[in-house]
This record gives structure tokens, sequence and C-alpha cells, in this order.
């Protein structure tokens, strides 16, 4: 027997799958997890947003980060976790529409959307479609200049490979998806909520809870700690410290009225837009004892 659990009755609680985004932008939400304070009950499976969003979908996780357009196709069978977001409030820096022409002169032309965010690629849709701009849309992954094929016009890029590679030097058109949101809208934009799924909600409301404040906690060393984080992001990136840092500072990590608002307005224009079938309903789990302030 371990003397440190000498005396003690084992955990016999539930275990819970929990996802984990497969890009540094949610570095500072896992820093505590990956960092000694996760507990053994907790099983962390990482991998890009769309695949968490099939994995929860398909119940082989218990909780995740979902893309935000994910959460729109599941909202009868999952629930938020309260303040707690992948959002920006103007420039993202690596969600990035890179064209070799005009906004505004795309209609007609092939435009590849990647497979990897189903958020990203639902925004840009979005801004496409507000504008009545009808691009031909295809699906693929680019993550370098010579992804796009010849004829191909135009390519969303999200993740790493939007901060790692220099597309302004290959694109005569690159725009930050998340400050053409706020342009438009003069609001944040939303891009991943962590979910729980409803039925494992409604059976473990208490371990629930408990993933909560454990994320909550995470996430608040994450940012007391982002010096740390740093060193790590720059080789995994190929950029340097002081870049990384720029990306940081332009995320948020919470769930606040504001960014809540930004939220339903994203859903509002995707149904307007028919890139929905029906309205969003926000749904929260709201066990009291997820329900704690986060002290920032």
């Amino acid at each position: 027997m371990n003397p440190q659990h000498k005396g003690k009755s084992p955990d016999t609680r539930p275990s819970v799958n929990v996802g984990q985004i497969s890009y540094m932008n949610v570095a500072p939400v896992y820093y505590g997890l990956d960092n000694g304070d996760r507990p053994r009950w907790m099983a962390l499976a990482s991998a890009p947003p769309a695949i968490l969003n099939t994995m929860l979908a398909e119940g082989r996780l218990d909780i995740s980060p979902v893309s935000s357009a994910a959460y729109a196709r599941n909202q009868d069978d999952w629930l938020l976790l309260p303040d707690l977001s992948i959002s920006c409030f103007g420039q993202v820096m690596s969600v990035l529409l890179v064209s070799r022409h005009p906004f505004n002169q795309l209609s007609g032309r092939t435009v590849i959307l990647t497979r990897d965010s189903a958020t990203a690629a639902a925004l840009t849709r979005y801004l496409f479609a507000s504008r009545g701009i009808r691009p031909r849309i295809e699906t693929g992954r680019v993550r370098c200049a010579g992804d796009l094929p010849d004829d191909a016009d135009a390519a969303l890029v999200i993740g790493d490979a939007a901060l790692r590679e220099k597309w302004a030097g290959g694109f005569s058109h690159v725009w930050d998806l998340g400050e053409m949101w706020r342009t438009r809208t003069g609001l944040p934009f939303v891009f991943a909520l962590w979910a729980v799924r409803r039925a494992f909600a409604e059976k473990h409301p208490e371990r629930v809870s408990a993933v909560a404040e454990q994320f909550h906690r995470s996430r608040c060393e994450g940012l007391g700690n982002i010096s740390r984080i740093l060193p790590r992001a720059s080789r995994r990136l190929g950029i340097d410290e002081k870049m990384c840092r720029c990306y940081y500072d332009h995320l948020q990590y919470n769930l606040s009225p504001l960014q809540t608002e930004g939220l339903e307005c994203f859903f509002e224009g995707l149904h307007r837009e028919n890139i929905i079938s029906r309205p969003v309903r926000l749904s929260f789990f709201s066990d009291p004892a997820c329900v704690k302030e986060y002290a920032a």
C-alpha cells in the first residue's frame, strides 16, 4: 500500500474522461492539470477541436472543450460549464483567412475551409453570407502556403500553423477573423466552450462540479505563470517568446456577460443566414458547487 494513502479509503467515484485541445492556445487553462494538480480520476485525451467535438458527441468523452458551432449542433445533449471559454476581443492571431484576392471579390472563387475547427469555418461562412459573397467552398487542410492548390483562391488557416507561418509573404490579403468580427459587431468572439454531456451531468453532478473547479484553479495557475508557458510555446511554434506573449495577451479564457452576448450574436447570425437550422439556447450546468467566482 502506498503510505501516502494509508488509512484512507480508495476513491471509488466514477472516472471522468476529459478532452484537451492539442493547440498551444489552451495551455494556460491546463497549466495546473499538466503540472501535478490533476486528480487520478481525471483522464485527459488530447486532439484537435473537431476530433474532440466528435468524441464528446459519441460519448467517448464526458467533458471537453468544444467548438462553439459544435455546441449549436448538440445543444440538446450538452450543457456548458460556467465561466470557461477561448475568446478574443479583436485580433486573435491564430484564425486567419488568407487570399489572393480582395474579400469582396471572392464570390464564385474557391475558398478552402479547414476541417479542424467547426467554429472558424462557420464564422467564415457567416462573414461571407452577411455581405452577400458566395464563394465556392471546399474542405481541406492548409498548414503552409504550399498546401493551397493552384486552382484555389483563399483558405482558412487555424491554430499553431496560423502563428508559425509567414502568411503575409505568400498572400496579398491576410485577415484575422477575430478582428473582422469585432469590426462588424463590436463584440468579443467565442471560439470554444467547455461542455459536459447532459446525461453524465445528471448522473454525476458532484463529479462535474469537481472538474469545473479543477479547471478554474488550473486556469488561475496558468494565467499566473505565463512566463513559464512561453518557452515551451516558443519551441513548439517556432516563434519567439515575445510573439507568444502577444498571442496569449489576445486570448481570454473566461465567459463574461459581454462574451456571452457575442456568442449569442454569432448563433443568431448563423441561424439568420441559414448556416444552422434552428436557434440556439445556451444551457449551463448549474450545480451550486460548480458556480464559484474565479479570482483572476
